[in-house]
C-alpha cells in the first residue's frame, strides 16, 4: 500500500483547497485506530478520517459510510471534542514529502481566548498514530501512547513536548535540478536502479520507484552503472516530469487491479501504468475510498466467513463423532445373532451340562457340516442362568445395533447438509450472501436468532417496517442465483447457496426446465430454462460443467453431473434447505468450468 510521502503531499494540497476555513462539527471514533471529524465548508458537509491502523493508516476525506459506535465514546474521543469541536481549520501541512500531515485548528478556549492546536496525523506502518497538541507543540493527548520502554528516543505521552521524527537525507523531488542529481547518483552506483531511485528521493515508495523505471523504459533490476547515456537520458526526461507535477500539484489519482486476482491492489497520486491501465479518480480521496473501502469490505466478510465456517466445523465434528460411536456401536455387538444361537444351543443341551463348567461343547445344529459349537459359560452360574444370559446379551446387542443404524441415516444427512453449508460459506462474496446463510443456521438452530432489544416496560420493540423481498428487517434482500447465457442463447441459472437452490429448484424453475448437480458431493443447483425448445448438447455439457465447478468436486479433472427435468426433482417431507430427491436422471462426464457471468 503505498501512502508514500507524495500521497501525503497530495493529500495535504487536497485538504487544503477543500477544508480550509472549515468548521469542526461532530467527532467519532469508531475503533481505537480511527477517528471521523465532520466539517463544513464550502457550503458542503465532509468527513474527514484519520487512521493509525497499521498497513490502513491514512488521512482522507470519505465518502464511505460510517462504522457502528461504541456505547461510549473512548477517553481519545471526548478530548478531541473538547478540544476542537468547533474549530476552523486554518490549513493543512506535509513538512518536506514525509508521511506526516499536521492539521492547524483555531479555535476558542474555557476563557473564550482564540487557540491554535494541531491534530498530527503520522503515517509510518506499525508506528502510525493521531496526536493532539496544543499552540506550544506540547502533546494533549495520542491515539496510541508511546513510553521509554517502546521508544527511548521519542516518547508521545501527555504533557511531553512533540517533535517531528527525524528527517531523512533526501532530495527534494519537486526541485528543478532534481533529475541531475539523480543521474550523478545513478551513474555512480553499481545498485539496482530502483533501488538507487528509493534511497535518493523524498517521498518516493518501491511502488513509485518502479514506475518511474517502467515509464523510462528500464528493468528496475538492472545496475545504475550499466545504464547507457540514451537510458540515463531518459530516466532524466521522466524524472524532470514528476518534478514539474510536484512543484505545480498535478496530481492525477488513481487505482490499480490485480489483473490474476481481479480486485483493487494499489493506489496513488500519480498513475500507476507498471501493471496495465490504472482507473482514475476524481479525487484523491476516492481513490483511497475505492482501495481502503474494498479491502475493509473484503476483510468484514472474511471475518463473517471465518465465524460462520467456524460454527458450522464444530457442528460437523459433533456430528461426525456421533456417528464414529454408532459405528463402534455396531463394530462391537457385530455378529449379535451368535448370542441367541448360543443361548438356544444351551438350552437344548441343558440336561447335558453342570453348575461350575467354563465352556460346553455341543452339537451345532445351525451348522450345516454338523460342527461341534465352543460355547464359553460363567462356571458362577447355573447352565439355565448362562442360556438366559446370553439371551439377554442379544437382546441388548440387538437393540444397539438397531438404533445405530436407524441413527445412521439421519445422521449422514446432517454430515451433507453441514457440508453444503461450508461449501456456501467458502462461496458467499456479498454480504446478502453471508445473512442468508446465517439466517438459513438460525432457522435450522446451528445459530441463535439475535437477541430483540427490549422497548418500554421491557417489552420487546416493534419490529417495525416490514422485510424487504424475503429479507429480515434492516437486512440486505436476498441475493438472486446467479445467471448466465449459454453460448446457445439459453439462461442458465446457478444457486450459490441452499435457501438459492430452493428458490431456484422449487419456485423460479418450471417443470420442463433442467436440473443439474453434482454426483456424491455438495454443490449449487443449476437451471436451464428451455422455455419449451430443445436444448444443444453443448448447453448441456456446458451447464454440468457450471455445476460441477460450483460443488465440491471443482479442483478435480473431471467430475460426474447428474441431470434431469424439473418435473423429476422434488424436495422430501421434513428434508433441510437445499436437499432434493431426484429420478430419471441422467450422468455427464465433464471438466469443472468457471462461467463468465453475464448480470
Amino acid at each position: 500500500m503505498p501512502f508514500d510521502g507524495i500521497v501525503a503531499h497530495a493529500v495535504a494540497l487536497e485538504l487544503n483547497r477543500t477544508l480550509t476555513g472549515g468548521r469542526i462539527g461532530k467527532i467519532t471514533q469508531p475503533t481505537r485506530e480511527t477517528v471521523l471529524i465532520g466539517v463544513r465548508a464550502g457550503g458542503e458537509n465532509h468527513r474527514l478520517l484519520a487512521c493509525c491502523s497499521g498497513a490502513d493508516a491514512r488521512l482522507q476525506l470519505t465518502q464511505e459510510e460510517a462504522q457502528e459506535n461504541p456505547a461510549s465514546p473512548p477517553m481519545f474521543c471526548m478530548l478531541l471534542r473538547k478540544h476542537i469541536s468547533g474549530g476552523i481549520i486554518r490549513r493543512v501541512l506535509c513538512p518536506g514529502f514525509e508521511r506526516i500531515l499536521i492539521l492547524e485548528i483555531e479555535t476558542e478556549d474555557e476563557l473564550g481566548d482564540r487557540s491554535l492546536k494541531k491534530l498530527v496525523v503520522e503515517v509510518m506502518g506499525r508506528h502510525s498514530n493521531i496526536i493532539l497538541l496544543n499552540r506550544d507543540d506540547v502533546i494533549l493527548d495520542a491515539a496510541r501512547h508511546v513510553d521509554e520502554e517502546i521508544s527511548r528516543v521519542r516518547e508521545i505521552l501527555p504533557a511531553r513536548p512533540y517533535s517531528l521524527p527525524p528527517a531523512q537525507d533526501k532530495l527534494d523531488p519537486s526541485l528543478p535540478d532534481m533529475p541531475e542529481q539523480v543521474i550523478r547518483t545513478v551513474s555512480a552506483s553499481g545498485r539496482k536502479l530502483a533501488g538507487v531511485l528509493l534511497e535518493t528521493l523524498r517521498g518516493f515508495s518501491p511502488v513509485l520507484c518502479r514506475e518511474v523505471c517502467h515509464q523510462a523504459g528500464l528493468d528496475g533490476d538492472k545496475a545504475g552503472t550499466s545504464c547507457s547515456p540514451a537510458d540515463l537520458v531518459q530516466l532524466s526526461s521522466v524524472l524532470s516530469g514528476y518534478a514539474a507535477r510536484l512543484a505545480e500539484g498535478g496530481f492525477t489519482p488513481c487505482t490499480v487491479t490485480d489483473p490474476f486476482k481481479g480486485r483493487t491492489a494499489d493506489f496513488h497520486a500519480l498513475p500507476l501504468t507498471e501493471t496495465g491501465n490504472p482507473t482514475i479518480h476524481p479525487t484523491l480521496g476516492a481513490a483511497m475510498d475505492a482501495f481502503f473501502g474494498e479491502r475493509e469490505r473484503s476483510a468484514r466478510l472474511s471475518a463473517r466467513r471465518a465465524e460462520l465456517a467456524r460454527t458450522v466445523s464444530n457442528n460437523l465434528e459433533k456430528v461426525q463423532r456421533r456417528l464414529a460411536v454408532q459405528q463402534a456401536t455396531l463394530d462391537e455387538n457385530a455378529g449379535f445373532e451368535r448370542l441367541m444361537r448360543y443361548g438356544e444351543l444351551l438350552t437344548s443341551n441343558i440336561h447335558a451340562l453342570s453348575e461350575g463348567m467354563e465352556s460346553a461343547t455341543v452339537s451345532d445344529w445351525y451348522s450345516e457340516t454338523g460342527e461341534m459349537a465352543v460355547i464359553p459359560l460363567d462356571p458362577s452360574l447355573s447352565p439355565q442362568r448362562n442360556a438366559q444370559r446370553y439371551f439377554r446379551r442379544y437382546q441388548k446387542a440387538k437393540a444397539a445395533c438397531r438404533y445405530a443404524e436407524s441413527q445412521f441415516e439421519g445422521l449422514n444427512q446432517e454430515v451433507s447438509y453441514l457440508e453444503s453449508l461450508l461449501y456456501a460459506i467458502e462461496n458467499a462474496m456479498l454480504p446478502s450472501d453471508f445473512q442468508e446463510i446465517r439466517e438459513e443456521m438460525v432457522s435450522s438452530g446451528y445459530l441463535k436468532p439475535p437477541a430483540q432489544k427490549a422497548g418500554k416496560g421491557g417489552k420487546p420493540k416493534h419490529p417495525g417496517k416490514k422485510p424487504k423481498a424475503g429479507g429480515a428487517a434492516g437486512n440486505p434482500p436476498p441475493a438472486d442465483p446467479l445467471r448466465i447465457v449459454s453460448q446457445d442463447g439459453f439462461e442458465i441459472f446457478i444457486g450459490r447457496n441452499n435457501r438459492q437452490n430452493d428458490r431456484l429448484t422449487l419456485k423460479m424453475a418450471r417443470a420442463e426446465d433442467l436440473w443439474f448437480h453434482i454426483k456424491h458431493f455438495s454443490g449449487s443447483h443449476v437451471v436451464i430454462r428451455t422455455a419449451g425448445k430443445s436444448v444443444p448438447d453443448a448447453t448441456v455439457e456446458e451447464a454440468a460443467a457450471y455445476a460441477a465447478w460450483y460443488s465440491k468436486a471443482r479442483q478435480a479433472t473431471k467430475a460426474e453431473v447428474d441431470f434431469t427435468t424439473i418435473r423429476n426433482v422434488r424436495k422430501p417431507a421434513g428434508g433441510k434447505p437445499g436437499m432434493v430427491i431426484y429420478v430419471n436422471y441422467k450422468t455427464a462426464n465433464v471438466a469443472p468450468k468457471e462461467p463468465r457471468t453475464n448480470s
